[in-house]
């Protein structure tokens, strides 16, 4: 699907960075397809504008930054006033409105097969227009026309330049013609009623549904509502996926995961498979072979799967599979891609198995993928024979260690791999034997006494990821941060000089950021959200190509990485899938002193809430006696410091009060002990707080008379309230 996404993008990535414009003209683009069609147009002329939308133009606000641009602009490119309602308002002082859509054979806009909310098509137009070539082209030309009027003197620019857009868009069109083939006469479903336009011009059949999802989630057998259900599955009888869901959990996952990747909104197979209960497909004390996929974290359970997936180093067998498996997107040449595919098809694979081919199998040869595959059909037969001769539950197979993954994963003919150890060096001996016969690796026993990793230098970069804070080869740095929703990563300059302005410094300190996230993110298994705090830089051309040095940083990541955009603040978030618990979880302990917020209280505010405390607790008990137990910078502080403040409340009760340190307190922890007949239980201050009261005739602590001391609002009222009275 890789030349359907090309299209969709209409021309997106066109290479405008870094190039005298020889234009003054300001021209603006409210959406993105619109922009990219005009980008193809200017390019190496003039840069248009995009409007910072951060989500649907269906449901966009007019941002005042927006506002602005659209004000000063000499020329606004729109789709249609019914979709872009704003435009209109800018129509004054010879500004140039144009309306794409009027050199368009509008469409009407497609009922749903379905939907949450009814709305009335009968006299919608479907505004979707970019998405065919035939219209992509006409605007195109629309543009060129209309920008050569006001600005003459590049009019050859503009139609050369659109010359070159067009025919781009013709040979994106052959590619797609040509994937198309195998599934035109086929079935399809679709999650947005948007393409209309693009099965029209290649003559696809009309979708045997439209989804009417939410944007940003997937298909799923409970979001369809039962009565249409029967649409989506019309042609299909139970006895199609009965034997398949009595062999597995639910085929379901296999469905979702097919729409998943795909992304575009097409299906290459329309079966949803219904979704089983779970009490409906295991009973009680059956047997079932299942396979590890995620681990337990905090709270949550560990995730299991009946679809079991077998690594190898370059195929990734999976015995019990619906797919019949393929060749890893990432190998992206489309000779090698079909030099592996028919490799697969040689391949004698068992009924309802598949293989999948991993990047690093690219421009490996028959005998080699073959081989590997072998080694993974007799791995399977040997689990398979474990597990009916075991009880449940028991461990079947664990995956090689990490000595053997970084083998399997890293390590390509031609490198030498140096061992520490025997045990480990037999066993990578071992492997490289069984599991890569014909690899031309290189392995040897380091025998010196200094530890490996000091004697190369590994250390001080193992060190480096406990720390918050990455050094640049400039003098720029990067803090990174992780809380419990996501991970921040924030660019410095710091030292970093020597360009001509702030902005070309701020560009630099930014390309160069990248690569080390991209490194420190690996090396410490971040994941989920993460948000990256770029130095601001205002030009257009900048932020675009960090974003897209940012995507290449990441493009031989094995985790799914998907990205934003970097917006009017400097952010730029995106998702980095979970596949191993990130260094912290594993090699660190929450802080004892500071609970893991990474900060304790200053000797000041703890003296502060000392004497507050005092003063509450002499009010009641006045005439008595006190200790105080603390640690020795904080008793250190209240002499150097607040020694008068202690005479006062000593003098204003008539008490004493006794210090005494004990450093195995923590810092902000403090205790006050007191005499037999002083009586705390008169009041009952809030919870949650750092000190302890003790009754000098018990040794223990009573719990019931702990007074926590964080909360001190309520025994201040008490005492001004006790004093009124």
């Amino acid at each position: 699907m890789r030349h359907l996404l090309a299209f969709f993008l209409l021309l997106s990535f066109a290479l405008y960075y870094n190039i005298a414009f020889s234009s003054n003209l300001k021209v603006v683009a409210t959406i993105k397809p619109i922009h990219s069609l005009v980008a193809s147009v200017t390019e190496g002329i003039l840069e248009p504008e995009l409007l910072g939308y951060a989500t649907s133009a269906h449901n966009y606000i007019l941002k005042p930054s927006d506002a602005s641009n659209l004000e000063s602009s000499d020329v606004i490119f729109y789709t249609d006033d019914n979709l872009e309602t704003f435009v209109q308002t800018f129509a004054k002082n010879n500004k140039e409105l144009v309306q794409l859509s009027q050199v368009i054979n509008l469409l009407p806009a497609r009922p749903h097969s379905f939907s949450r909310k009814i709305t009335n098509t009968q006299d919608e137009k479907d505004l979707h227009i970019w998405l065919s070539p035939e219209n992509a082209k006409s605007m195109i030309l629309f543009i060129s026309a209309t920008l050569s009027n006001i600005d003459k003197e590049n009019s050859h620019r503009y139609n050369s330049n659109a010359t070159k857009a067009i025919k781009k868009i013709d040979q994106e069109v052959k590619e797609i013609v040509k994937e198309l083939n195998d599934f035109k006469n086929q079935k399809y479903i679709v999650t947005h009623d948007a393409y209309q336009y693009f099965e029209k011009y290649f003559g696809l059949n009309h979708p045997n549904a439209i989804l009417s999802i939410e944007e940003d989630s997937y298909i799923d057998y409970f979001n369809i509502p039962e009565k249409e259900k029967e649409t989506i599955f019309e042609g299909y009888s139970n006895d199609d996926f009965t034997e398949e869901a009595s062999a597995n959990v639910s085929s379901d996952s296999v469905a979702s995961k097919d729409v998943n990747e795909l992304g575009s909104g097409f299906v290459r197979e329309v079966p949803l498979y219904k979704k089983y209960k779970l009490q409906d497909v295991i009973s009680v004390n059956q047997k079932v072979l299942v396979q590890l996929t995620k681990e337990e974290r905090g709270n949550k359970g560990a995730s299991f799967t009946t679809y079991i997936t077998l690594v190898s180093r370059y195929c990734v067998f999976m015995p019990n599979s619906m797919s019949k498996g393929g060749v890893s997107r990432r190998i992206e040449d489309a000779n090698v891609r079909k030099q592996l595919k028919d490799i697969l098809s040689s391949i004698n694979l068992p009924k309802r198995s598949g293989l999948i081919v991993r990047t690093v199998g690219s421009g490996k040869d028959k005998k080699e993928i073959e081989q590997d595959y072998n080694y993974l059909s007799s791995l399977w037969q040997s689990i398979q024979k474990n597990a009916f001769s075991v009880n449940a539950p028991s461990l079947i197979y664990n995956e090689a260690d990490v000595i053997m993954r970084s083998v399997r994963d890293f390590c390509s003919d031609g490198i030498e791999v140096i061992v520490s150890g025997k045990e480990a060096f037999e066993a990578v001996r071992q492997y490289t034997k069984n599991a890569l016969k014909g690899s031309k690796l290189r392995y040897r026993l380091y025998r010196g006494s200094i530890p490996i990793f000091t004697y190369y230098g590994i250390e001080d970069q193992i060190s480096e990821l406990y720390s918050n804070r990455v050094e640049l080869p400039s003098g720029g740095s990067l803090v990174i941060t992780l809380t419990e929703a996501f991970v921040s990563i924030d660019v410095n300059s710091g030292k970093m000089t020597g360009e001509d302005s702030i902005e070309e410094t701020a560009y630099r300190t930014n390309m160069e950021a990248v690569p080390e996230i991209s490194r420190q993110v690996n090396l410490r298994g971040l994941s989920g959200l993460i948000v990256v705090d770029f130095i601001d830089m205002l030009k257009y051309q900048y932020c675009r190509a960090v974003e897209s040095a940012i995507k290449q940083a990441f493009k031989d990541d094995k985790a799914k990485v998907q990205f934003s955009y970097i917006n009017d603040f400097g952010l730029m978030v995106f998702s980095r899938q979970r596949i191993k618990p990130n260094i912290q979880e594993i090699n660190t302990t929450e802080c004892l002193h500071c609970k893991g917020i990474g900060r304790v209280k200053s000797n000041e505010v703890i003296v502060a809430s000392i004497l507050r405390d005092l003063q509450h607790i002499a009010h009641r008990n006045q005439n008595k006696s006190f200790d105080l137990v603390a640690h020795s910078a904080v008793i250190a502080h209240i002499f150097n410091n607040k020694r008068n403040t202690v005479s006062t409340i000593e003098k204003e009760f008539n008490i004493t009060l006794n210090i005494s340190i004990d450093n195995s307190l923590d810092a902000n922890t403090f205790v006050l002990k007191q005499g037999d007949d002083v009586n705390s239980n008169g009041y009952k201050p809030l919870q949650n707080s750092g000190y302890q009261i003790e009754d000098s005739s018990n040794e223990e602590v009573d719990n019931s008379n702990k007074l926590r001391g964080n909360f001190w609002l309520t025994k201040w009222l008490s005492r001004f309230l006790s004093s009124n009275n």
